[in-house]
């Protein structure tokens, strides 16, 4: 493909589904992508890669490219650093059941959540969780919806801010891996990890690039510009692809503004981890 054609490609890195806390159903994340004149997405569901078929079944035979990826989350003190990976093998038996165990660990998680806030007087029902979560991999945001419909908060960030924010009453540590260990799983599956949202954790660009990160998300969500010059640089230093995305969860999402598509990501990024993803397979 010419750089001509690149420059016409409009891009999104980051985007989520129901497969995890996004608002809208694989299938309707193509066609809202579709509509919004997108040539290519990753779909980056949290531990989760349980909506990559059918983004790919619902995108075929339309313009629109889906690229496999996943986003891993690693507790570090006082942070959480998130991993993104692209071009995944999603049908890696090893990666499925280090994702199955990410899972079973946000299952007793949320229980352990519901079991706190109940003792602080803001019950919920966990098979309301469940429901709240369906087919997706569960979250802090399933319970926060929860309490919600409960009527024990009167906004979903008053949810985190009260009682499910880190420092919080009813926050519960997840099933831990460390960053280096998420860039390990990611590479292992043929994928390509980047750091994402970096903004609050640049301190880990360093030790993670020695253990094999591949990429730096510079383009996101609402950074102004002199972030993503100062991200674009660190990138730089470090040998890094500069990659980049809206973080999409859905319309009506807490927290997570940026519209998807919005967010400009040089198209040519994609070819990028396309190569480097052939090249760590091979």
């Amino acid at each position: 493909m010419t750089q001509t054609n690149y420059a016409t490609r409009r891009v999104d890195l980051h985007t989520h589904s129901t497969a995890s806390d996004g608002e809208h159903a694989p299938r309707e994340l193509v066609r809202l992508a579709l509509e919004r004149d997108l040539d290519v997405i990753a779909l980056t569901d949290h531990d989760s890669i349980a909506g990559i078929a059918a983004a790919q079944d619902a995108a075929r035979g339309t313009r629109l490219q889906v690229i496999p990826g996943v986003e891993l989350s690693a507790d570090v003190e006082s942070a959480e650093v998130h991993v993104l990976g692209y071009f995944v093998d999603w049908h890696d038996a090893h990666f499925l059941a280090m994702l199955e165990k990410f899972r079973d660990g946000r299952v007793g998680r949320a229980e352990k959540m519901v079991e706190k806030l109940t003792q602080l007087g803001a019950p919920i029902s966990f098979a309301r969780v469940q429901e709240i979560a369906g087919d997706g991999s569960i979250g802090r945001p399933h319970v926060a919806q929860a309490l919600l419909e409960a009527g024990h908060i009167a906004n979903l960030n008053e949810a985190f801010e009260k009682f499910l924010g880190r420092n919080a009453p009813a926050y519960v540590e997840r099933f831990k891996i460390t960053p280096e260990d998420a860039v390990t799983l990611i590479l292992k599956a043929g994928g390509v990890p980047v750091l994402a949202h970096p903004r609050e954790v640049t301190n880990w660009v360093s030790p993670l690039t020695q253990a094999g990160m591949l990429g730096l998300e510079v383009y996101y969500g609402m950074y102004a510009e002199e972030l993503r010059n100062k991200h674009l640089q660190l990138a730089k230093q470090h040998g890094l692809i500069a990659t980049g995305g809206s973080d999409f969860h859905g319309l009506n999402k807490m927290g997570h503004m940026g519209g998807l598509g919005q967010v400009f990501v040089p198209p040519e990024v994609v070819e990028q981890l396309r190569e480097k993803a052939a090249s760590v397979k091979s």
